[in-house]
């Protein structure tokens, strides 16, 4: 018994008392560690845990500035010993060592205490297995907490759920394990905040590449440079900032003109756009949905640089990727450098699908896609350059700034991203998740409700019997997805905008809304081909196709042919799938995530 004291003492000294370094390294702290403040090893044994959580504690006593936090570690050391009282009188059990993890001083400092492999103490009711212990120097229901004690809370704290993988539920404080007070007021407030950054370290935000450019590594791009802008409203950064403000402000850009696709610099217009001013700069504006769709060389000569950034929706009607295409050309045939500023797939850049028809620029043979594409911007920007030098024209002086902390698998909603509608008609990514199954009824006489806050997710049309559309379409059985009946009425106002004249305008519309149940095996652009038999099969005689504008979309008439032939939707998409698996090839060389 006496060989085993030994043993266990030696090795707790050390363990603990000889430790020349920290437990953890947290950047920007020098932590005092116990060697340093000179503690003792614990006079009983300790328990050993693995943390599973981090509680906050006050000290409860009133700050002092003039002790040094290792004269105040020994004083806690000292009284953990001993058995007592506390201030109200409440007794006091000795614990082995001093009973918190990691001590925070009033100057800031960080002081480690018992080591983190061994359960700390408490004088409160409450098991302490799993519990990391932090303990804040103050009484914080009458002190304030200084700024260098939050700022090193926070970045302890981070540390410690970094290294042990700890949930931001698993924050919490004192008082929401025991019957007590502490943490105090003014502290307890911060935790919310706290396990926020606790969440964004475990799962964080996207960083989109606006943000980044004007970072070290991609700064000299744009620096020194007369730069073009193509953009819209959609090219803000998380913090509300607009792209044309963060670089017209910089002292070392040199931004001279703006470049607005579709809906306009705003996303306020539904129709063909005019040339303009932009109020706030003074730049001028010019649109690239008119008259012109790609820049001029006279355009050009006011710049060295041309610079995309506008958020896409992942699906090939959707023109923005097609004006990228445009000035990507331009770029490359007036030797100005191209750089684009990645965004995500809104819905995910996974969902590769559709007929491969006629290229998105039809007189070069560039930008084949599919429906949905499954790429990121940057990424079709990168296979626009491969598919120019496969057809031997000038490649362009490509810059793609790549997103980070970005998963293909993502959608919108959880990059951590705020959602500003691409267009006046894409209120929501709900809208975006539909929008490759139901644009295609722009092709037909029936409404893709435009002019309701539903568009897209819906569809219909005065002659309809909304119970029979919606039985006739659940019984292809879809995966991901139910249809319901419904009747809505377009107006031409939409969230404040006016739009392009909907289909039946002020009139009752039957039909169904579509109830997207599992996004993730929903297949949009199969669904498509289904709407279009389901409404084929029940009012043939009102299938009067807008050819140019269906096959438009598809890229090809394929899908119009087969349908008018008979053929079922199963054998319009199994006619796909030689042209996907050699898309898919092709895509797979320029994929960055």
């Amino acid at each position: 018994m006496r060989f085993q004291a030994l043993f266990f003492a030696l090795v707790v000294q050390l363990l603990l008392s000889n430790s020349a370094t920290a437990q953890i390294e947290v950047e920007g702290i020098d932590i005092i560690t116990r060697k340093e403040w000179q503690a003792n090893p614990p006079k009983m044994e300790v328990i050993r845990h693995i943390p599973r959580m981090i509680t906050i504690h006050h000290t409860g006593t009133f700050q002092n500035k003039d002790r040094s936090t290792s004269e105040k570690l020994q004083a806690l050391q000292k009284f953990s010993y001993s058995e007592g009282a506390l201030g109200d009188g409440t007794p006091k059990k000795p614990w082995p060592d001093v009973p918190y993890h990691f001590y925070i001083g009033v100057d800031g400092s960080v002081a480690e205490g018992r080591e983190l492999e061994y359960q700390g103490d408490s004088n409160t009711n409450y098991n302490l297995n799993g519990h990391a212990l932090v303990v804040v120097e103050g009484n914080f229901n009458q002190e304030k907490i200084n700024d260098k004690q939050v700022k090193n809370l926070e970045k302890l704290v981070l540390a410690i759920a970094e290294k042990y993988k700890i949930p931001a539920e698993a924050i919490s404080g004192h008082k929401d394990q025991a019957e007590t007070t502490c943490p105090g007021t003014d502290l307890y407030r911060l935790l919310p905040a706290l396990r926020k950054k606790v969440e964004d370290l475990h799962n964080p935000r996207v960083k989109i590449g606006a943000e980044q450019l004007l970072s070290p590594a991609f700064a000299h791009l744009v620096k020194g440079k007369r730069v073009g802008l193509v953009t819209n409203h959609t090219g803000l950064l998380p913090d509300g900032t607009h792209l044309i403000d963060l670089l017209n402000d910089h002292p070392d850009v040199e931004l001279n003109i703006l470049f607005g696709p579709e809906h306009g610099l705003r996303g306020e217009e539904d129709t063909h756009v005019a040339n303009g001013t932009d109020n706030k700069t003074g730049l001028p504006i010019i649109s690239l949905y008119g008259k012109t769709r790609k820049p001029t060389p006279e355009m050009l000569e006011q710049v060295d640089v041309v610079v995309f950034d506008i958020q896409d929706i992942g699906a090939r009607y959707y023109t923005y990727i097609k004006t990228m295409l445009l000035v990507q050309e331009a770029a490359a045939e007036n030797d100005k450098s191209f750089i684009v500023l990645d965004r995500p797939n809104a819905i995910s850049a996974t969902y590769v699908d559709g007929p491969v028809g006629k290229a998105l620029d039809a007189e070069k043979g560039i930008g084949v896609i599919p429906v949905t594409h499954g790429m990121t911007i940057g990424e079709l920007a990168m296979m626009y350059n491969g598919e120019r030098e496969e057809k031997g024209l000038k490649k362009a002086n490509l810059t793609v700034v790549p997103l980070q902390n970005y998963k293909r698998n993502q959608w919108y909603d959880e990059t951590g991203l705020p959602w500003v509608k691409p267009s006046p008609n894409m209120l929501t990514l709900q809208t975006a998740v539909v929008y490759p199954a139901t644009c295609l009824l722009e092709g037909t006489e029936y409404s893709e409700a435009r002019g309701t806050i539903y568009p897209f997710e819906r569809i219909g049309a005065p002659w309809v019997k909304g119970r029979e559309l919606a039985d006739q379409l659940n019984s292809y059985k879809l995966k991901g997805v139910d249809f319901r009946p419904v009747m809505f009425m377009p107006d031409s106002i939409v969230d404040g905008i006016k739009i392009y004249p909907p289909k039946f305008l002020g009139e009752q519309v039957n039909g169904v809304e579509m109830l997207v149940t599992d996004r993730d095996i929903f297949k949009s652009t199969e669904a498509g081909v289904y709407i279009l038999h389901a409404l084929k099969t029940l009012h043939p005689e009102k299938m009067a196709w807008r050819q140019p504008r269906l096959d438009g979309l598809l890229g090809t008439s394929e899908v119009r042919e087969m349908l008018d032939a008979g053929n079922s939707p199963e054998e319009i998409i199994a006619q796909w799938k030689n042209g996907l698996e050699s898309f898919r090839q092709k895509r797979a060389q320029y994929l960055l995530y």
